[in-house]
């Protein structure tokens, strides 16, 4: 008989560290936060082995299936970029058509396969233009909802037909917005019967994304709470997602410490307001203080609350669901994908890029 992990508010976080090694503090502080996984940057990424090392070594300090991410979208969010060099926008890929989506997605999980990563944060759904300025632009297939949805699900299947899991991103909609959610929260003033065509990739791809991700604007037709981020908000993710278009997958957060959030974040309570509006995985991914508090926040909560404790139990098991099932895939394959073969995919897009 195996013995389930207590169950603590690190299961839920997804967390960033600062290098490319585990200095015994580090590693002290991660095996004590025992996290849900590990998202990268570029700051992470030394070389393809070196990363599939420290990759391997996080498993070896918090042991049990884990969630390994990376933003590999292509164009400017692109961590491999300095190894596989420029890659195609979203917006030139819709130029080129669905099938030049898949084969790039599926370019794209070989890589992330090859360094041992089992979820890669993308697509981007949201509908905008290129020169809009709401920190999208060229990362979207367009502003044609049926576009959009076209290039999401060819980008899915593509890159899950390798072993990696996609998420759409970022509910329910930023493409309407003036301002990047990096560095301040976003208002979006239309009313709720405007936002049905940025819903219209989650009706249309819920069944095929294990994942969607939240964004961080402010929708009042959605929740009238004063700049309450749609990422802290019961209305919208339980509601809307949850329970209007029935999404069951899992449900991430964007990063709780970007500028539209992090003056919230008091004592870890954004990632409490979070996982009690609906959330299962909660994102830090630079500050392992900030993860720290949401820990201590989200226990000190839990054992004062049954509904709570509940909420808490339901996104961890949402967690473990995900991170069985995908960590396995990746297991399984990953020694086989050799990294040269699996960067010789993005070579036919480089006239894309």
């Amino acid at each position: 008989m195996t013995t389930r992990t207590p169950i603590h508010g690190g299961l839920c976080l997804l967390i960033g560290i600062p290098g490319t090694d585990w200095t015994p503090d580090l590693a002290r502080r991660v095996v004590a936060l025992e996290p849900a996984g590990l998202i990268l940057f570029r700051r992470n990424l030394a070389s393809p082995e070196r990363t599939r090392s420290l990759l391997e070594e996080f498993r070896g300090l918090v042991p049990g299936p884990r969630i390994l991410a990376l933003d590999q979208e292509g164009g400017r969010v692109s961590r491999l970029e300095p190894w596989i060099g420029p890659t195609p926008t979203a917006e030139r890929l819709a130029a080129a058509g669905p099938a030049a989506t898949s084969r790039f997605a599926a370019a794209t999980g070989r890589a992330l396969r090859a360094l041992g990563f089992n979820l890669d944060f993308a697509p981007v759904v949201d509908l905008s233009a290129p020169d809009a300025p709401n920190g999208i632009g060229t990362r979207a297939f367009g502003t044609d909802p049926s576009r959009v949805s076209l290039h999401a699900r060819a980008f899915l299947e593509g890159l899950q037909a390798e072993g990696v899991a996609g998420c759409l991103k970022h509910f329910p909609g930023l493409g309407d917005t003036r301002v990047d959610s990096h560095h301040e929260l976003p208002f979006v003033g239309r009313d709720r019967s405007e936002l049905e065509a940025d819903l219209r990739p989650y009706r249309d791809l819920g069944p095929l994304a294990p994942v969607v991700m939240v964004g961080h604007g402010h929708y009042p037709a959605l929740d009238p709470t004063p700049s309450r981020p749609a990422s802290c908000s019961p209305a919208v993710v339980a509601g809307l997602l949850r329970g209007t278009l029935g999404y069951e997958g899992l449900v991430a957060t964007d990063d709780l410490e970007m500028g539209a959030v992090a003056p919230r974040d008091l004592s870890g309570s954004v990632a409490l307001e979070a996982l009690e509006a609906g959330c299962d995985l909660l994102l830090y991914c630079a500050d392992l203080d900030r993860a720290e508090r949401a820990r201590a926040a989200i226990d000190r909560a839990v054992r004062s609350s049954a509904v709570l404790a509940a909420r808490l139990d339901q996104a961890v098991e949402r967690v473990e669901r995900f991170a069985r099932t995908w960590d396995a895939r990746i297991v399984a394959s990953s020694a086989d994908a050799g990294w040269a073969t699996a960067c010789a995919g993005f070579a036919p897009f480089r006239s894309l890029a």
